[in-house]
């Protein structure tokens, strides 16, 4: 094991996706994998987005919703946060993601803003 002066440091990101239809799991994480790679170019590898968890979070405005948490390298926090906005659709339906916070743990961040 590492120590921890070795280890990646990591930052999370509470998201939320808006879509006119109800969309599964894989794609959205294609679709956000997909947007971040046009967006990073060659830094993807970089900041080494993973999608920890994506849930149907209800109806909200009259939109399908999903609620999820990305660990990012904390360097690329803000790429990844600006490229995330780019998302418009996804497999042909329109969709958009916001973002709803970012902490250093899943324990506070699922505190603050996955309620």
């Amino acid at each position: 094991m590492l120590p921890p002066t070795l280890r990646e440091k990591r930052h999370y990101l509470a998201i939320e996706i808006l879509s006119k239809n109800r969309l599964q799991f894989k794609e959205v994480k294609e679709a956000l994998e997909i947007v971040i790679k046009e967006f990073l170019g060659y830094e993807t590898a970089k900041a080494g987005m993973q999608t920890i968890e994506l849930k149907h979070s209800g109806e909200k405005y009259g939109y399908s919703s999903m609620q999820g948490i990305l660990s990012v390298d904390r360097k690329y926090v803000l790429k990844t946060k600006a490229s995330l906005v780019l998302l418009k659709e996804i497999n042909g339906i329109k969709a958009s993601c916001r973002i709803k916070g970012v902490s250093g743990t899943i324990k506070k961040l699922r505190e603050k803003f996955l309620k």
